[in-house]
């Protein structure tokens, strides 16, 4: 990987501030002797799971109000144990048994201990957050952050069931779930200005910024799936869960429409039609509509920063954010 790259860049900064907990999140499950029924699946999860991300968002939030980021170690490390339950569970519900020529934990073990499995992270991840010595002020807004996450998550996955089961998925419903799912790097933010005693203005706006990134993760995956970069798209068609950017595609171009249209039913989709999917949505304007929404999500996360005392930490998450259109070209090796 070139060391110049945005992806590199990117990647290191997240080591850097999350790569700890990171390999803690990745073994906790693996080593609790309690647990060695499901030793090889949680060994599994912990070869192709890792989650720098979450951590280095609620350290640098709680170091860019003036908090010591030592203080966020148990809280991060359960809400990425929150999150890799996410991870989990979405697989099931999306039918995604591998990506990228790996197997998911559905697709290795079965949905039933996928399932079991994304419970006892959970529970475990409960009981870290449940230890965590904070006043009773600070316990108490972190539960509601929490609860507001798992809820509206919970919202996001029964709406987008419902609209798979009428197929009237469209790509207005989709660029909704990538927006409202943005709420789990918001969540992050605020509970790391919390723990930092930030101020209600510094919480609010950390907040914002975590939204605007998050959306922009969820815009960059999108694409990458509809360009079939994970081996998932055959899956996606068949299911009728389109990704946004193939959804917005088929709105501008007939000819795409037609063509998917004839495969919604089929059961076998052989790699050609993948092919020519992927190559009339990218004679469209999708990619350069996708770029504009990126460009726009960036400034108003600076806007967000901007209402900070500058740090080492609020450089580091601008840094983080001004990456992301440069990490979204090269991500996209066929562009």
């Amino acid at each position: 990987m070139n060391q110049n790259s945005a992806i590199h860049e990117c990647f290191k900064l997240l080591e850097k501030h999350g790569g700890s907990i990171a390999e803690k999140s990745n073994s906790i499950m693996v080593n609790d002797s309690t647990l060695k029924d499901l030793k090889k699946p949680f060994e599994f999860i912990s070869r192709n799971w890792r989650d720098p991300l979450t951590p280095s968002l609620i350290a640098l939030s709680c170091e860019a109000v003036g908090g010591n980021p030592k203080d966020t170690y148990d809280t991060a490390l359960g809400i990425s144990l929150i999150n890799l339950s996410f991870f989990l569970w979405d697989d099931i519900i999306d039918q995604s048994y591998s990506k990228i020529f790996k197997p998911t934990l559905s697709g290795k073990y079965g949905s039933s201990i996928a399932l079991i499995s994304g419970g006892m992270v959970s529970a475990k991840a409960f009981s870290i957050i449940n230890k965590i010595q904070f006043n009773q002020t600070k316990k108490n807004a972190i539960n509601q952050l929490i609860w507001n996450l798992l809820s509206v998550m919970t919202k996001v996955e029964v709406r987008s069931l419902e609209m798979r089961n009428q197929g009237t998925y469209s790509s207005k419903d989709k660029l909704w779930k990538i927006k409202t799912e943005s709420i789990d790097t918001e969540t992050c933010l605020r509970i790391g200005a919390i723990i930092g005693e930030g101020s209600k203005s510094e919480v609010d706006n950390l907040g914002r910024y975590g939204a605007s990134l998050g959306m922009i993760l969820g815009l960059i995956n999108d694409f990458r799936v509809a360009l079939n970069l994970t081996l998932e798209l055959v899956d996606k068609i068949k299911l009728k869960t389109l990704p946004y950017s193939l959804l917005l595609a088929c709105e501008i171009s007939e000819t795409l429409k037609k063509r998917l249209d004839t495969l919604l039913d089929k059961k076998n989709i052989d790699s050609a039609s993948v092919k020519l999917i992927v190559k009339d949505m990218l004679e469209t304007s999708v990619f350069v509509d996708i770029q504009k929404k990126v460009d726009f999500l960036v400034q108003e996360a600076n806007v967000s920063l901007q209402c900070l005392k500058e740090n080492r930490a609020t450089i580091a998450l601008r840094s983080f954010i001004e990456l992301q259109p440069k990490f979204f070209v090269e991500s996209i090796p066929i562009i």
